[in-house]
């Protein structure tokens, strides 16, 4: 009986050693969040993340309990981690900064897609825009407007309507409004291109003093006539473009490179 107790303990003991939580890193605790792992990106691959845990089975064997949201439904599953790859994880988190509120603010200030309908609705419309969507394609045209997590794209061809879900990376031209000031000077320059134009008209073909007047006046008119066009023209080459990566998954991509 003496020697059936300590035999018991013991069994006792690695059983309930099985199956339970253990802490991959003090900084993460028992409980991988989704702003951790977004942070140490200890699973960047895992879609839907909200969090994780880890379970030691045995001394050598552990697996991870994944808990994920789909189109607003949790699903939660596991994967074994084998014991090389537990290590190189736990020496690779604690290599790590810590996890500070400064840190936090620094990180999501460059995830636009966690508030992409927000970027997609506050930009002035119509906007000329390069949207990289699903599949790698590239689409240029003016952005008509946002509506129902769709957005309307006039091109050459028509006009296009991509859901937001398949939107990479949105670029645009930020305001025109600190290049006014050329508004003046473009005119002007227009204008005296327009008459220049057609002083050379004149000069190649010698009309009469009251027709070289008013091909002088017609030219000048043409002229101001594309001059807003030009403005705009210089003003959009002047300002600067902002690109703005709404998807994770390419989020994650640029942070490999």
């Amino acid at each position: 009986m003496h020697r059936i107790f300590p035999l018991f303990i013991f069994f006792f003991s690695v059983i309930s050693a099985k199956n339970e939580v253990v802490i991959l890193s003090p900084k993460v605790g028992t409980e991988i969040d989704i702003h951790e792992n977004r942070f140490y990106r200890i699973f960047p691959k895992v879609k839907g993340f909200v969090n994780a845990q880890i379970i030691s089975i045995s001394d050598k064997q552990y697996r991870v309990r994944f808990v994920t949201s789909r189109r607003r439904k949790k699903k939660t599953y596991y994967k074994p981690l084998p014991l090389k790859r537990y290590v190189a994880m736990q020496n690779y988190v604690n290599r790590q900064p810590d996890f500070t509120e400064e840190a936090r603010i620094a990180m999501y200030s460059g995830m636009n897609f966690l508030r992409a309908a927000e970027i997609i609705s506050d930009l002035p419309k119509p906007q000329f825009v390069k949207i990289l969507h699903h599949e790698r394609k590239r689409l240029k045209g003016t952005l008509i407007s946002f509506q129902d997590t769709l957005l309307s794209v006039q091109t050459p061809v028509g006009i296009e309507k991509i859901p937001l879900k398949d939107v990479e990376t949105i670029s645009y031209r930020l305001s025109t409004g600190e290049y006014l000031f050329l508004k003046p000077y473009i005119y002007a320059m227009s204008g005296i291109i327009g008459l220049s134009v057609a002083q050379l008209y004149n000069n190649q073909r010698s009309p009469r003093v009251d027709v070289s007047w008013y091909f002088l006046f017609y030219g000048t008119m043409i002229g101001l006539n594309f001059s807003s066009e030009l403005f705009d023209a210089v003003t959009t080459l002047l300002t600067p473009k902002e690109t703005f990566i709404l998807s994770q998954e390419q989020f994650e991509k640029s942070r490999t490179h």
